[in-house]
């Protein structure tokens, strides 16, 4: 049974992490790096205290964990992974733990922060609320068990469009900005959902942290910046997909200013959550004209990250490193007072200047791992 622990741990648990060291280094850098340990206990006392900011937990860690089942059911469809089907010659109890011990491994930063948050929150006299977030975090696990075994006993899944869909294919025209969302939804449903719950947990955080101060509109400026860089990983979705799924765009009969523009609206749709969730928690210290200067930020950042990508070819690995210092440049303009507008209307400029100057020239390298045919759930 060892073996078997060492082996699942090997091929799941340690790719996994491999594979989301950046978007996981983002999140302890936003989660330790800026809030302090105060700001924890003040926002674990008002999380626990309001149902409906404890319910918004629930759904950001239940995400997190579709993502995780997610990524160990596309890898059980993978040719390389086949031999975990003989999983089956093991009996059911051996079986569901080592599922367990798979789940509880993947699902073990949510585990140790709610247990960090549940700690202070037991003191502060909310401790229903911590009694039903511990109930939640021991049964959320047994949830991938049960897909686990489903995906191991039907280990050939039927990926046809159903009619629905391919009516509404055929009978709506769909405009070019809502390509890249579409696909989203299609094949990337985890990860659209999970970058889009914490980027709004983290608006609706910063927003109650100091229920009765007065507001540093830096730390709002700090927040588009962790969200920028979380969905630096869409971004890259975005230029594999127009790169492997819609090659033949750039031979399009369209202006610059016409490409430019549905990459606006794209972006402005893909920010509109976050700017809902902070005009309807925004702080009573700020005022309608900062709301605008930050809107132009985190929308001017995809344009930034998108830009940079055109320049220059990056894998998954190479994020980490490039995140890493992006943010910390970003985190000193910011502290060092760089108003929000200049900041916004920097990332603006010099986004929309690498999408012009190398919208056309940019190429897409396939590495060899990524020749090779992997199927998709």
């Amino acid at each position: 049974m060892l073996s078997v622990l060492h082996i699942l741990r090997k091929t799941l648990v340690t790719e996994y992490y491999r594979l989301n060291t950046g978007f996981l280094f983002l999140v302890a850098m936003f989660a330790f790096g800026i809030l302090r340990p105060e700001d924890h206990i003040a926002l674990a006392s008002y999380v626990f205290a309001s149902p409906f900011l404890l319910a918004l937990m629930g759904v950001v860690f239940a995400l997190y964990h579709f993502k995780t089942v997610f990524f160990v059911r596309q890898r059980l469809l993978w040719d390389s992974h086949s031999f975990l089907y003989n999983l089956l010659l093991i009996a059911k109890p051996y079986r569901w733990a080592a599922w367990l011990y798979v789940q509880w491994m993947l699902w073990l930063p949510v585990a140790l922060y709610v247990i960090f948050v549940g700690y202070y929150g037991w003191w502060t006299g909310q401790r229903l609320s911590v009694i039903a977030t511990m109930i939640y975090l021991l049964l959320v696990p047994v949830t991938g068990v049960a897909a686990y075994e489903y995906r191991l006993q039907r280990p050939n899944p039927d990926t046809r469009l159903s009619i629905v869909t391919t009516y509404l294919n055929r009978r709506f025209n769909k405009p070019q900005w809502s390509y890249f969302i579409l696909y989203l939804f299609s094949e990337n449903p985890v990860l659209l959902f999970l970058t889009k719950g914490f980027s709004c947990f983290v608006v609706v955080g910063i927003c109650k942290i100091y229920p009765t101060d007065s507001y540093d509109e830096r730390l709002f400026s700090l927040g588009a910046l962790t969200i920028g860089m979380v969905h630096s990983v869409l971004m890259l979705h975005l230029y594999e997909f127009e790169h492997l799924q819609l090659p033949l765009l750039r031979n399009m009969p369209m202006k610059m200013g016409q490409r430019l523009q549905q990459y606006g609206l794209l972006f402005v749709l893909m920010m509109l959550p976050e700017i809902v969730f902070l005009v309807r928690y925004m702080p009573v210290g700020l005022n309608w004209g900062y709301i605008w200067e930050w809107s132009l930020l985190v929308i001017g950042m995809l344009f930034l990250l998108f830009g940079r990508f055109l320049q220059k070819h990056y894998v998954m690995d190479t994020l980490l490193r490039q995140g890493f210092y992006a943010f910390f440049i970003g985190f000193f303009l910011i502290m060092f007072k760089v108003p929000t507008l200049i900041l916004a209307l920097g990332s603006w400029g010099i986004g929309l200047w690498l999408c012009h100057r190398f919208y056309y020239t940019s190429e897409y390298i396939i590495h060899q791992e990524g020749l090779k045919i992997r199927p998709e759930e």
